[in-house]
């Protein structure tokens, strides 16, 4: 039996195509040989543009300096590891030592209560007891004797007994607390002045319904007042009558300057101006108005307790700052303590 074969049809451009790989592999084949070429001479000539042997030398030192240190580094590290490693183990097994020997005690201790008989066994807790009880009392001895030895503090407590206030209506003597410095302020006699001299400004009330005016200066002050004229309707048998008066409207006390009066440390001393004014009075008939300000509040205390120390009684009278003293027939009359 005869066997069909196939009719053979060869592809068209093949032959081309084979032609192109071939120059392709060629001009590859060239390529590689160049690069070769150039290699080989690189090896043997050297690459002018590349590092210097010397260069290339101490590169070399560099890093195997760098490496040098860093393998001590961790030598050092190793080392410092297992010497710790080695210190812990040493601690445990001290720990179960010291345990283990703990454990034998107690275990010979309750081994040799058991082998005792009833009557021992109670002798030998109480001696236990016995035994705590004396450590106990021996704390208690120490700190008793402890206590005993130590000095104690004492804390001086100052007690001046404060009555409750009264209005004062007798005689007053003023001074003023403030900036650190106390002020004799005279104000009696500022006032005095002002009644004398107030009669013979009266008239100018018909040509105005207030005046204001200046009496002193008195001890660093000046009092400025004013007076006003008044309507008062008075019942009478024939009817209301219309009266016309004049009456004090407010007085203000303007010191001449700013440093009056005495430090404050001056002023408690025996001899000090202050001391001086207060011995011309009698304590029992005379009571003490301090004009306090702020800045000056933490004086105030000590002054009433010398105040105190010497009879009088005290008025405080505090002031808002910068405000001066002020009066007028409406105002509240000091209390003293």
């Amino acid at each position: 039996m005869r066997r069909r074969t196939r009719p053979h049809t060869e592809a068209p451009g093949q032959d081309s195509f084979l032609d192109v790989v071939a120059n392709l592999v060629g001009i590859l084949i060239i390529l590689v040989m160049i690069i070769g070429a150039r290699a080989k001479d690189v090896i043997q000539h050297g690459d002018p543009s590349g590092p210097t042997p010397s260069e290339k030398t101490a590169e070399t030192s560099t890093a195997r300096n760098a490496m040098a240190r860093e393998a001590q580094t961790v030598r050092d590290l190793a080392e410092k590891s297992q010497q710790q490693q080695f210190e812990v183990s040493y601690r445990h097994r001290e720990r179960d030592r010291m345990l283990e020997l703990i454990k034998t005690v107690e275990l010979e201790l309750a081994k040799k209560r058991d082998q005792l008989g009833a009557k021992s066994r109670q002798s030998h807790d109480l001696h236990m007891q016995l035994v705590k009880a004396r450590d106990t009392l021996r704390d208690l001895e120490m700190t008793r004797d402890a206590i005993r030895n130590a000095k104690p503090t004492v804390t001086q407590i100052k007690h001046r007994p404060t009555p409750l206030a009264k209005t004062v209506f007798g005689q007053e003597v003023h001074f003023r607390l403030a900036k650190g410095r106390v002020t004799y302020v005279p104000l009696t006699e500022l006032v005095a002045k002002f009644k004398d001299e107030a009669r013979s400004k009266v008239w100018k009330l018909r040509q105005s319904p207030s005046i204001t005016e200046t009496v002193g200066p008195i001890g660093g002050f000046r009092l400025r007042y004013t007076l006003k004229q008044i309507d008062r309707k008075v019942a009478t048998g024939s009817g209301t009558v219309t009266q016309k008066s004049v009456q004090l409207d407010h007085f203000v006390l303007v010191p001449i300057s700013e440093d009056l009066g005495e430090p404050f440390a001056v002023a408690m001393q025996p001899k000090s101006k202050f001391r001086s004014i207060l011995d011309s009075y009698d304590p029992s008939r005379v009571t003490v108005t301090v004009w306090v300000y702020p800045d000056s509040y933490r004086h105030f205390h000590q002054l009433k307790e010398t105040l105190y120390q010497l009879g009088f009684l005290t008025a405080g009278r505090p002031m808002p700052e910068g405000q001066p003293i002020t009066g007028s027939p409406d105002g509240t009359r000091s209390a003293a303590q």
